[in-house]
Order: structure tokens, then C-alpha cells, then sequence
């Protein structure tokens, strides 16, 4: 079994959105286990900072916050290895009941965001023509869920923005490796927020868990592996490709 001590990240400078909470919170945490230099990026402040880890705070929204914290990054460390775009919100509903600002509000963070740490992310790695890009899509990314289509489109957008972005970075004569992780749902602030848009009782977690093969939730443990294994040398012919990790959600 792979875990992240079989990593080597000496060295390596891993930004990650995303990072005050969740899945982005614990990617964070295991890349600063293993010895990554981490700038942990978001618009809110984490529980608490560690002593071996940056933090910035930025709005993946805002070009001129990616402009600010990538200048950050060169100026004090000469490169970026590692992007890993995980900063996403949901908002539940069916179209018909989808206020137009709120589909546009999680469009902006969704699909700008990881657009634009695409953008400013390839940019810092083409002078060393190396790197790594994990964008975070979902099961959502592949699979329609009634009751959550805008999501749904956000997490394609991703998806095939991710693929079109590796091509690109080939096309260049890099080896710069763009993926992205499809999580199922997974034991996190984002499901809490799913349940609570959704009425917030314990019969709508438990119909949530009764979805996945399996009856259980992902451990934000468990997607963590994922993104160090695509940020890791040891996925150094993987690219332009979607890793799903949902117990077999989507095999259905």
C-alpha cells in the first residue's frame, strides 16, 4: 500500500487551495509531513497554523490574488512544483429553483478559480518546463446528481479544462503533468454543507452515505493519497488523466 512516508517531497514547493478546511486542509497537512515546502491558500483563515507551513490568503476568484501570491512564491522559493486546486463550493438545487447569481457565484469559484491557478500556475513552471497541476473535479465531474446540475456543470468544466491544459503544457515541450481527482462524497465540510442545504437532519447523512457502494463516506485521508501520488515523481507518465475516487460510485 502507498502512503505518503514513500514520497519523496524534499525540497518540493507544493501550493494548495483550499487549505483551511477539508480535503485541502489535510492534502496541506501531509504534504508538510513529508517535508514539501506548503503555501496554503484561502480566503478563510485556517484553525490553526503550523509552524512549517506559509499561508496567503487568497480569493481564487481574483486574478490580481493569483498574481500577488504567485509573485510571492518565485520571489521567495525561485520556482513552484506543485499547484493543487481544491478550493470549491456547492449549492444544491434543481434549475428551476437555482438563482442565476448563485449559479454564477459557484461557476466563478469552480471553474475561474481553477482556471486561473492553471493560468498563473503554468506560467511560474514553464521556465523549469516541470510541475505538477491536481485540479479537484468530483463524481459530479462525470456523473449527472439531480438536485445538483450547476455543481454538475462547474465540476465538467473542470474536468476537460484539465485535459485541454495537459495537452497544452505537451504541446510545449514541457513535462508539466495536468490531472484531476474525482473524489465521491466524502466526510467533509462540503457534505456537511450538502446535508444542511438539504434540511440538515441524520436520516439526510445517512441517505447521502446509502448512495455510495459500500454505505460509507471517503476519509479526507483517503483523496489526500490521490493528490500526493499526482503531485509525487511517481506518477510521472500520468497526465491529462481523471483519477476517481468514490468506491465505485460512478461504476454503476
Amino acid at each position: 500500500m502507498t502512503t505518503a512516508a514513500t514520497f519523496n517531497f524534499k525540497g518540493a514547493v507544493v501550493m494548495i487551495t483550499g487549505a483551511s478546511s477539508g480535503i485541502g486542509l489535510r492534502i496541506a497537512e501531509r504534504c508538510a509531513d513529508v517535508e514539501a515546502t506548503v503555501i496554503a491558500c484561502d480566503i478563510a483563515e485556517p484553525p490553526q497554523r503550523r509552524a512549517d507551513t506559509e499561508y496567503r490568503r487568497l480569493d481564487v476568484k481574483s486574478e490580481a490574488d493569483w498574481e500577488s501570491v504567485m509573485a510571492d512564491c518565485l520571489r521567495l522559493h525561485g520556482k513552484l512544483d506543485a499547484l493543487v486546486n481544491c478550493a470549491g463550493i456547492i449549492v444544491m438545487g434543481n434549475i428551476v429553483d437555482t438563482p442565476l447569481p448563485s449559479f454564477k457565484e459557484m461557476m466563478a469559484v469552480n471553474v475561474d478559480g481553477t482556471f486561473l491557478g492553471n493560468k498563473h500556475a503554468m506560467k511560474a513552471m514553464l521556465p523549469t518546463g516541470t510541475g505538477s497541476i491536481v485540479n479537484f473535479s468530483s463524481s459530479a465531474g462525470i456523473a449527472g446528481s439531480p438536485g445538483a446540475s450547476g455543481y454538475c456543470a462547474s465540476k465538467g468544466a473542470v474536468r476537460l479544462l484539465t485535459k485541454s491544459v495537459a495537452l497544452e503544457a505537451i504541446e510545449a515541450g514541457t513535462r508539466i503533468r495536468v490531472n484531476s481527482i474525482h473524489p465521491g462524497l466524502t466526510d467533509s465540510p462540503m457534505v456537511d454543507s450538502i446535508v444542511n442545504q438539504l434540511g440538515g437532519s441524520p436520516e439526510i447523512r445517512s441517505s447521502l452515505k446509502s448512495l455510495v457502494p459500500g454505505g460509507r463516506l471517503a476519509e479526507t485521508n483517503q483523496i489526500a493519497d490521490a493528490a500526493l501520488f499526482l503531485v509525487s515523481d511517481q506518477s510521472s507518465f500520468i497526465n491529462g488523466s481523471e483519477f476517481v475516487v468514490d468506491n465505485g460510485f460512478t461504476a454503476r
